[in-house]
């Protein structure tokens, strides 16, 4: 079965973060993530790859966080 991947690209300054959550709960022991990668134009980008399956009729997402963010984002499957 496939992973889920969770990307944010082009964002600055180098601090950010991407966590994976299925429902209220936040999967720790579960991610692999990338270093926050240099584009080379002062922009950035960061990859964090899910390493167990979505569970069906569980709510799962993606959240980014960034200070050029008023309030997180989040993806959901």
């Amino acid at each position: 079965p496939g992973r889920p991947l969770c990307s944010v690209m082009d964002f600055c300054p180098a601090r950010g973060q991407l966590r994976w959550f299925q429902g209220q709960q936040e999967l720790l022991g579960h991610v692999v993530a990338t270093d926050i990668v240099p584009n080379g134009d002062w922009t950035h980008q960061l990859l964090v790859l899910l390493e167990i399956p979505l569970q069906r009729g569980v709510t799962s997402s993606c959240q980014v966080e960034h200070v050029s963010l008023e309030q997180p984002l989040s993806r959901y499957w």
